[in-house]
């Protein structure tokens, strides 16, 4: 111990070291495999406003590797007309509005539950992408508006041309959404995906012309890329598996609730019982917005002068998150909550005006946040451990519905018999 106290550290900086750029390329390649996209159709040919759309995967040893999966459908609206003009409801405007819930499960076992799957998708789009991917790419995959200079979604989603079907690709978020490719290889039985799908009138958000009444939901697809590796690979992964050694997958997980927002001082006690909470967002829009068509689905900040969270009773923000009086405050707790704070590459919707819109405004795109996040490298559950979370807000009208969504590190554990279990 007194060696300890008296030795002197050494700065690493005293050491020389070649850099990466001077040595000659030590990446190796992959072990042999092959790669093919593969379509899975769902169980039911089509599906109504409201309605559920079921894709089943079966799994076992020759199923290879997931990569890059997504969701393709095509989407019908009804009624309309060569006068109808509209656009899809909320702060990005993509046709991810028409989602409701999103569940997977391996069996019998739930891995992903993502309740209003539509503000999950809004909040993650608005404030964790980029403008010009909003501005562009989504465009293309998700039929997101044209905006101006000032960042104003154009009504141009339908101009004088009748309604027709259109293809829309929906990347997928929690389990399936990771990085690391998950094993089908080593899991036992099915891996099914539920779609549920929301009202027209929480889906679209229509400006003129004749009223739209619903739409259908067909060719409903989840498309991957499925690599086939050899099968020294499999059994080498399945000999470890049977020595205890159980294949690990971690992920993000996204869980939803919502409640009325209360004029004055509003609570919520959630028993969230996670181990690593990385941070709670919440975004508002008016109640009415959710049953009525020809409003836009915008969130307002509603006056808030309040949003603390505290874990098992501590409270983790003690500054004054006020959207009226600091809304750069706010904005700057928020992009914590992505791992993004000053992080140039990665670019909000959100313009000043925007993000502190009044009531009338039909561009908001309003959020807030606070971080649990404990350490910013590639840690696992790097978040904040808790049992109940508790949120104390104050907000003006009690008009608005508030839509929180816990973002949450956890892991999917598969063994040797290819079950799966959650580590949350």
């Amino acid at each position: 111990m007194a060696d300890f106290a008296h030795s002197h550290y050494v700065l690493p900086a005293s050491y020389d070291s070649v850099p990466q750029a001077w040595k000659s390329n030590s990446s190796a390649k992959p072990l042999p495999s092959s790669m093919q996209t593969v379509n899975i159709p769902a169980l039911t040919t089509s599906a109504s406003a409201s309605g559920t759309s079921i894709i089943q995967l079966p799994c076992g040893s020759s199923s290879g590797i997931m990569m890059n999966p997504y969701i393709r459908m095509d989407v019908l609206l009804a009624g309309g007309g060569t006068d109808a003009r509209y656009q899809w409801k909320g702060v990005a405007r993509c046709a991810t509005s028409i989602l409701n819930r999103v569940s997977t499960y391996i069996n019998s076992v739930q891995i992903d539950n993502i309740q209003n799957a539509d503000q999950v998708y809004d909040t993650i789009f608005a404030h964790s992408t980029s403008y010009d991917w909003l501005t562009h790419d989504a465009q293309v995959l998700m039929d997101a508006p044209i905006r101006d200079a000032a960042g104003v979604a154009s009504s141009d989603a339908s101009s004088g041309a009748a309604l027709t079907s259109k293809t829309y690709i929906f990347p997928l978020i929690g389990a399936l959404g990771t990085q690391q490719g998950l094993p089908l290889f080593a899991l036992n039985g099915t891996l099914q995906i539920s779609v549920d799908f929301n009202t027209v009138a929480r889906a679209v958000y229509q400006t003129a012309g004749d009223p739209i009444t619903g739409f259908t939901v067909s060719n409903v697809q989840l498309v991957y890329d499925k690599v086939s590796v050899e099968q020294s690979f499999t059994d080498s992964v399945r000999s470890d598996m049977m020595a205890g050694k159980k294949y690990v997958l971690g992920y993000t997980n996204f869980q939803s609730t919502s409640q009325v927002a209360a004029a004055g001082t509003g609570f919520l006690n959630y028993g969230l019982n996670v181990s690593s909470l990385q941070a709670i967002v919440a975004q508002q829009m008016l109640t009415s917005n959710l049953s009525t068509i020809g409003e836009s689905g915008s969130s307002m900040p509603n006056g808030l002068t309040q949003f603390q969270v505290s874990l098992d009773g501590r409270l983790i923000n003690s500054n004054t998150l006020n959207a009226a009086a600091n809304p750069g405050l706010v904005f700057a707790e928020l992009n914590k909550c992505f791992s993004r704070l000053f992080d140039a590459s990665v670019t909000d919707i959100s313009t000043r005006a925007s993000f502190a819109a009044g009531a009338t405004a039909t561009t908001g795109s309003f959020a807030v946040g606070v971080s649990a996040q404990r350490c910013s490298e590639a840690l696992a559950f790097s978040g904040s451990p808790v049992s109940v979370l508790g949120l104390n807000y104050s907000t003006t009208a009690a008009t608005y519905t508030l839509f929180i969504t816990f973002i949450s590190g956890y892991q999917l554990l598969i063994d040797a018999s290819g079950s799966v279990e959650i580590v949350r």
